[in-house]
């Protein structure tokens, strides 16, 4: 479809159309475009058409106007590849040329009407030059309210600047009626694209509508022809009575009554990261006035055209038959955003903030800390010493839980045992005693109940210990160059070893004594270290 409506697209528009167009019936954009085509052939009539003999000689400043004028029409009708900040100061070097001029040429106007003619007109110029400027550098500052605020306030500006000039065209009488008219059309042009917008959003028509920006062109073309006529009197500014219900109707077009369907923001406006997250906000951290918006954001989705009242309105009916028990496809967490009462009847936890989600998984987590801690006592009041006879200061029992197949250790405290442990690993060993050098892994057999741990620290070689009753009897060295060997946190209950290492800095044995249930370790010198 779109490449059938490409041709008379480029042949009107002078430029390539986009997917919007592709997605809109082919015959309305056919006559839309034809429509354009004769108001786009309409208005290069009225460009290239001779001006008028002239009435009268004109004034040096009329003739610099009418030929700024005519270059300002070539510059909009022409298009441009200069850099867009290039492209902002030729625009702005124009503009306010020709609005000093205006000032100047008009006659019948006061000087309080000029200065204030120069001051509304000053505000766009400016503030495009300052756009230009800082948007590429910092485009974060375009994103709050006050730079919406400023976007608002340009435009009003811009239009008042517009009724002036029209105003002072009509005392100064030298423009005939229909170049008066054209210019109230150029004023009227963004209500009409607004009112267009509200009630074709993302289609070509809308695309179209803006393009109607074809009387500002010819209005400026007609002020350059009629330049050279005399200027007449005119009688006394009478305000029309239609003027008041005309100019409400216009605002109304813009902003939309309170509580009628449109909405006087859309999902689209400011900033769009918060619109694309997994996860629907909680109700409780949304403030009540960004509700709507919030629920927008979730359920938008960036390849189907719907409308803010469509997708808000599809959500309250959820809320409705939600209410009556009936099924809906909705989440109730994204249905909590616009009914939070109808969805916190059945889910209270979805009315919840996240700090108060977070402080219950906080007070869960601690109940389940002092659970496996209580839990690990009691294991611990279970175990007992193995070899009671063997008694030191240096000792302690704990019971160890080996849900993961994972080995305990001990190791230098001070030590960077990264290397130790790659090197165990690469070896492949299946005692249950490995050692590299400052890191020992002790490896227990799996099991579903805990293995009972004791650790001896002492300051010379045992007494050979009988192997009946075990199943394996190893030993190994291992290194402590900060003479602190430390036992890591067996049980829950949080059992602190002491350190194994009697003699400080050097090389000291591992005896492991290990059966289904008990590991008995003995830690005693077995030389310095070099």
């Amino acid at each position: 479809m779109i490449g059938t409506a490409t041709p008379a697209w480029l042949v009107t528009m002078w430029y390539p159309p986009d997917e919007i167009v592709g997605r809109s019936p082919l015959v309305p954009v056919l006559a839309w475009l034809l429509l354009l085509g004769l108001v786009n052939a309409w208005m290069l009539w009225q460009v290239l058409r001779v001006p008028a003999p002239m009435a009268l000689p004109m004034r040096s400043a009329a003739t610099w106007l009418r030929l700024l004028l005519y270059a300002n029409v070539v510059w909009l009708l022409i298009p441009s590849f200069l850099p867009d900040l290039v492209e902002t100061v030729i625009g702005v070097v124009l503009r306010l040329s020709l609005l000093v001029l205006f000032t100047v040429v008009f006659t019948r106007s006061g000087l309080p009407f000029r200065l204030a003619l120069l001051l509304f007109g000053l505000v766009e110029p400016v503030a495009l030059l300052a756009s230009g400027l800082v948007s590429d550098a910092r485009p974060q500052l375009f994103l709050g309210p006050a730079a919406k605020a400023t976007v608002m306030a340009v435009g009003a500006a811009a239009l008042v600047v517009m009724a002036l000039l029209l105003l002072a065209q009509w005392r100064d009488g030298r423009w005939s009626r229909v170049t008066l008219l054209i210019g109230w059309g150029t004023f009227v042009s963004p209500f009409l694209v607004e009112l267009v917008d509200s009630l074709t959003s993302g289609s070509a028509i809308e695309s179209i509508a803006e393009a109607m920006d074809v009387l500002h062109i010819v209005w400026m073309a007609r002020t350059a022809h009629e330049l050279n006529h005399e200027p007449r009197r005119r009688a006394p500014l009478r305000v029309p009575a239609a003027f008041a219900p005309v100019a409400a109707v216009l605002l109304l077009m813009v902003v939309g009554p309170e509580g009628a369907p449109r909405l006087t923001y859309a999902w689209r406006n400011g900033d769009l990261t918060d619109c694309w997250v997994r996860q629907p906000p909680r109700v409780a951290d949304v403030p009540a006035h960004q509700r709507d918006r919030a629920y927008l954001c979730a359920v938008r989705k960036p390849d189907r055209e719907v409308s803010d009242q469509e997708l808000l309105s599809r959500g309250r009916g959820a809320c409705v038959r939600f209410a009556a028990g009936e099924p809906v496809k909705a989440r109730p967490a994204l249905l909590a955003l616009i009914c939070p009462d109808v969805i916190g009847g059945k889910y209270p936890d979805l009315l919840l903030s996240s700090a108060q989600i977070e402080q219950q998984q906080a007070e869960k987590e601690k109940l389940r800390r002092e659970q496996s801690a209580r839990e690990a006592r009691e294991e611990d009041a279970l175990c007992r010493d193995p070899w009671p006879a063997l008694r030191t200061r240096f000792q302690a029992t704990a019971s160890y839980y080996d849900w993961d197949s994972q080995p305990y250790g001990i190791y230098d405290a001070e030590a960077d045992t990264g290397e130790d442990i790659e090197a165990m690993w690469s070896a492949g060993s299946s005692s249950p005693l490995v050692t590299h050098g400052q890191l020992a892994l002790i490896f227990t057999p799996a099991q579903d109940w805990a293995t009972c741990v004791t650790a001896k620290a002492l300051r010379s070689a045992p007494p050979p210990l009988r192997r009946k009753g075990w199943d394996k009897v190893v030993e190994a060295d291992i290194l402590s160059e900060s003479g602190r060997l430390v036992m890591q946190t067996l049980s829950a209950s949080k059992v602190r070893f002491p350190n194994l290492a009697r003699s400080g800095p050097g090389r000291y044995r591992l005896r492991l004594y290990t059966r289904p249930g008990v590991d008995l370790i003995l830690v005693y010198p077995a030389g310095k270290a070099s």
